[in-house]
């Protein structure tokens, strides 16, 4: 199974992009703009990257050469959606979809560059064999895995906070201090890697 990013800030397109990679097998993370898809891209290293280019905090144009200056995630594929790019004006993503297209449009590319992605993949690494191959790999790609979730949880916990009564709002303080313990633990299995 591969991880495949999603990012659109239009919740019913990010909605069904991500049932179509689920449907084909694939593990999806959402992102909600291009800033949160850039965090995401750099903690789960995902093997596909698909996002829209009109995004609030970073366009997709923008995120794609984000990615390709960081020296892990530049090999990442990126799929660029956009209604404002005319065909053939991006070299710079891998693959290039117009709006509107046919959901099976977009299957058939994300099936095709995750192909491609796995065929380039030394033998023995994660992309190729699906799986990390070490203990220390496996503890880091599970880190990466749970960073996440633990990213998207922390996001909602704030907007309660802001919004809650106040003896709820005590209670959410105490969901805060556990999630800062797990976010914790994370951080020793994932160090940072330069």
């Amino acid at each position: 199974m591969s991880v495949v990013l999603v990012a659109d800030d239009e919740p019913a397109v990010l909605d069904a992009l991500s049932q179509v990679v689920e449907d084909l097998g694939h593990q999806v993370v959402r992102a909600h703009d291009g800033r949160e898809a850039l965090q995401l891209a750099r903690a789960q290293k995902p093997h596909l990257v698909v996002t829209d280019h009109m995004m609030p905090r970073l366009s997709g144009l923008d995120l794609v050469r984000q990615l390709q200056e960081d020296d892990l995630l530049r090999d990442v594929p990126v799929l660029l959606l956009s209604a404002a790019l005319p065909m053939g004006s991006n070299s710079e993503a891998r693959a290039f979809l117009p709006k509107p297209f046919e959901l099976s449009q977009f299957e058939d590319l994300v099936s095709s560059l995750l192909a491609e992605s796995k065929a380039l993949a030394p033998p023995g690494t994660e992309a190729a064999s699906g799986a990390p191959a070490s203990p220390e790999e496996r503890l880091r790609w599970l880190g990466n895995q749970v960073a996440s979730p633990l990213a998207q949880i922390r996001e909602r916990l704030g907007i309660l906070q802001l919004s809650s009564p106040e003896g709820f709002r005590r209670q959410l303080t105490e969901i805060e201090r556990s999630l800062e313990e797990v976010e914790r633990l994370v951080r020793t299995v994932t160090p940072p890697q330069h």
